[in-house]
C-alpha cells in the first residue's frame, strides 16, 4: 500500500534534523508514497522529494503575529484538502498554547510526533499532563535513537514509541567529498551550530591542551550561531590565533571532514548526531562524549572511534592524544568507519520506515 504522507518541518536547511527530513522524503517518495513536504520558514537548501508547500513566504511579507496566523490558517487548509493519511511533524513543540490549537483545530488526521533530541521540552510541552493528552492518541511518536525512546517512554509511560535510526546517504556523501578543499593544513575538525550546547568553547581548551598544537595541527570549527563572538574572543585569550579557525556553515561540509584528521564532538547533550555518520562515511575517525543520546549508538569504542566518559574534558584531551599518537588505533578505526554505517544507510533506513509505516496503518482498522 502507498499512503499521502505529508513532512511538517521548521525549515530544510541549517540541522540534522532538517537534513533528515530531507532524507526521508527520497527514501518515502521511493517506496511510492505521496510526499507532500510543508516548510515553516522560507529557507531550502537540503535535497528533497516531492511537492514542497513553502510557508515562510508568508513570514517574509508579513508582520510577525500575521504571518503566523497566515501560515497557520494555510496550513489547515492544506490539510483538510490533501486528506494526508499521515503527518510527519519534525517541529518543535515548546508553546502549550499553539500545541493545543494546533492539535485541536489543526491536525485532523494521523500524526507522528518526530523526536529528534534528548532535550525533551523541546518536543513535549509542559506540563507534562497535557503532553500525555496531546500524545498519547497520535498514531506513534517516532525517536530518532533507543535512549530517547526509553526516556519517553519512562516519563510519560506511552505506549505508541518507536524507535528508528537517521538515514546516511553514503553515496552521495562520497561524491560530495570529491570537491575542492580550500585547506592546506592538516586538522582536526569539529562541527556544527556555535551554541552553549556544543561547548567549543570547552573544546578550545581541550585542545590547547592536547599535543596537537604542538604538532602543527589545526583544529577547524565548523558551524554559525550565536557563540561566534565568544569563541573568538576565546580563541585570542587561549593564544590560539594561529592554530585554531572558525569557518561558517557550509552547504557542503564533507570535503572538510574528508581531509580532516578526525573529527571531535564534545556536545552537551545530541539526539543521533549526524556529524558522527557524516564523518565516518568520510573515513574519518571520530570522538565523541557518551552523551545522551546517540553517540554510543554510533560509537564501538576502539573501532570506529574513541567514546570518552560524558564532560570529561581532561579525558577527551587524552583521546585527541591517543587517536593522533597511536597510528594503529588511527588505523582501525579509518579502516571500520564505512562499514560501521551500514545500519544507517538509505538502503536499510528504507526497510525499516516501509515495515513501520505499513504495521501503524493496519493497526487503524
Amino acid at each position: 500500500m502507498t499512503y499521502k504522507i505529508c513532512i511538517l518541518i521548521e525549515r530544510l536547511n541549517g540541522g540534522g534534523a532538517e537534513r533528515s527530513a530531507g532524507l526521508l522524503s527520497l527514501i518515502l517518495s521511493d517506496l511510492g508514497h505521496e510526499i507532500t513536504l510543508v516548510t515553516l520558514y522560507d529557507d531550502i537548501a537540503y535535497p528533497y522529494k516531492g511537492e514542497l508547500i513553502n510557508l515562510g513566504t508568508y513570514k517574509n511579507r508579513s508582520t510577525s503575529l500575521l504571518s503566523k496566523y497566515y501560515r497557520y490558517k494555510r496550513l489547515y487548509k492544506e490539510i483538510k484538502s490533501r486528506k494526508f493519511d499521515i503527518i510527519l511533524d519534525f517541529r518543535m513543540k515548546n508553546f502549550p498554547l499553539r500545541e493545543l490549537i494546533l492539535n485541536k483545530i489543526v491536525f485532523r488526521t494521523s500524526m507522528i510526533n518526530m523526536v529528534r533530541h534528548y532535550n525533551l521540552k523541546w518536543y513535549f510541552p509542559n506540563p507534562t499532563l497535557l503532553s500525555k493528552y496531546l500524545y498519547k492518541g497520535y498514531l506513534s511518536i517516532n525517536a530518532v535513537s533507543f535512549d530517547i525512546k526509553k526516556e519517553i517512554e519512562k516519563k510519560f509511560s506511552f505506549t505508541n514509541v518507536s524507535a528508528i535510526y537517521s538515514p546516511i546517504d553514503i553515496g552521495y556523501i562520497k561524491n560530495k567529498t570529491q570537491e575542492d578543499n580550500i585547506i592546506t593544513d592538516d586538522y582536526v575538525i569539529a562541527l556544527g551550530r556555535l551554541n552553549v550546547i556544543k561547548q567549543f568553547d570547552k573544546l578550545l581548551e581541550a585542545y590547547k591542551n592536547s599535543v596537537l598544537p604542538s604538532q602543527n595541527i589545526k583544529l577547524y570549527i565548523v558551524g554559525s550561531g550565536p557563540q561566534e563572538k565568544t569563541l573568538l574572543e576565546k580563541i585570542k585569550i587561549l593564544n590560539l590565533d594561529e592554530k585554531v579557525t572558525l569557518l561558517p556553515f557550509q552547504n557542503n561540509p564533507f570535503t572538510y571532514l574528508a581531509n580532516a584528521k578526525f573529527l571531535i564532538m564534545s556536545s552537551l547533550g545530541e539526539g543521533f548526531p549526524r556529524v558522527l555518520i557524516e564523518s565516518l562515511a568520510c573515513e574519518t575517525p571520530i570522538i565523541s562524549f557518551d552523551c545522551k543520546s546517540g553517540p554510543r549508538e554510533i560509537i564501538t569504542d576502539k573501532k570506529n572511534g574513541l567514546l570518552v566518559e560524558n564532560q570529561d574534558f581532561a579525558a577527551l584531551t587524552n583521546a585527541i592524544n591517543e587517536m593522533y599518537t597511536n597510528k594503529v588505533l588511527y588505523n582501525t578505526c579509518q579502516a571500520n568507519a564505512i562499514s560501521s554505517i551500514q545500519s544507517f544507510s538509505m538502503e536499510q533506513t528504507s526497510v525499516k520506515w516501509n515495515k513501520y509505516i505499513n504495521a501503524l496503518m493496519e493497526s487503524r482498522f
